[in-house]
């Protein structure tokens, strides 16, 4: 089994955030030309040439390879932690929902809503009245009674006050929304 590595300390965290501020302001890229009569390597923005291209950093040969090359390539570097950050926070979210899919759990985000509101938008559907009629035999002009009779309530106003008929109501949706897939 893999170990996690540690959680990012807050100090980790603010840096982190201030990355993601600064990056959309940053060059493209840095270079590192190597100027050889000064003894020292020179740090450029990427594309800055010819004879008014000045250094935006100077490094003394004391500096290591490493830091060289941190140093040289930061925004790229930069970037690249950030993109890769997102993508597994996409990942790790994109699981999650899965998860939550598999184990028939409703999705968080659709519960903008309260279940009334929510199932009074659904009626209205034309693929949920469809779905009712070929699946259930509603009459397409009583949706709203066939709905409550199918759920066992006197108005849509009990899903928000009736745990089990929430439930119910969770139920239906989930066998449409699998139907529909």
């Amino acid at each position: 089994m893999s170990m996690l590595a540690p959680k990012p300390t807050e100090q980790e965290k603010a840096l982190l955030q201030k990355a993601a501020e600064i990056e959309p302001l940053l060059s493209l890229g840095w270079q590192a030309f190597r100027n050889f009569e000064d003894g020292r390597t020179e740090i450029l923005v990427e594309g800055d040439n010819g004879a008014d291209a000045r250094p935006i950093l100077l490094l003394t040969e004391e500096i290591s390879f490493a830091d060289r090359e941190f140093v040289a390539r930061g925004p790229q570097m930069l970037r690249a932690a950030l993109s890769a950050g997102r993508y597994l926070k996409d990942l790790v979210k994109h699981q999650e929902d899965e998860i939550r899919r598999l184990k028939g759990e409703p999705d968080p985000t659709e519960n903008k809503f309260s279940h009334a509101k929510q199932c009074g938008m659904y009626c209205g559907r034309a693929d949920f009245q469809q779905w009712l009629r070929d699946v259930h035999g509603a009459d397409t002009n009583r949706i709203a009674t066939h709905v409550r009779n199918m759920l066992m309530v006197k108005s849509r106003a009990e899903l928000d006050e009736n745990p089990e008929a929430a439930a119910r109501w969770q139920s239906l949706l989930k066998s449409f929304k699998e139907r529909a897939r």
